[in-house]
C-alpha cells in the first residue's frame, strides 16, 4: 500500500476516535449503561483497532524502502 493513502487512513481513525470520544463525553447519565453508551465504545474501539493496524502497515512499508 502506498504510504501517502496509510496516513489518510491513520488520519481517518483518528477523527473516528474523537469524534466518538467527544460524543461519549457529552452523554449524560453514565451510571446506567444504555444501548448508546456501548455502540458508542464499540465504536471507539474499532477506530482505535483501525489505527494501529495502520501505524503497523506504515512502519512495514518504511522498512521495505
Amino acid at each position: 500500500m502506498e504510504s501517502r493513502k496509510l496516513k489518510r487512513n491513520i488520519i481517518i481513525a483518528a477523527i473516528v476516535i474523537i469524534i466518538t470520544a467527544l460524543n461519549y463525553s457529552r452523554l449524560t447519565g453514565t451510571e446506567n449503561i444504555r444501548l448508546i453508551h456501548e455502540l458508542t465504545l464499540i465504536t471507539m474501539g474499532m477506530g482505535i483497532g483501525v489505527m494501529i493496524v495502520n501505524i503497523m502497515l506504515y512502519f512495514k512499508s518504511k522498512q521495505k524502502d
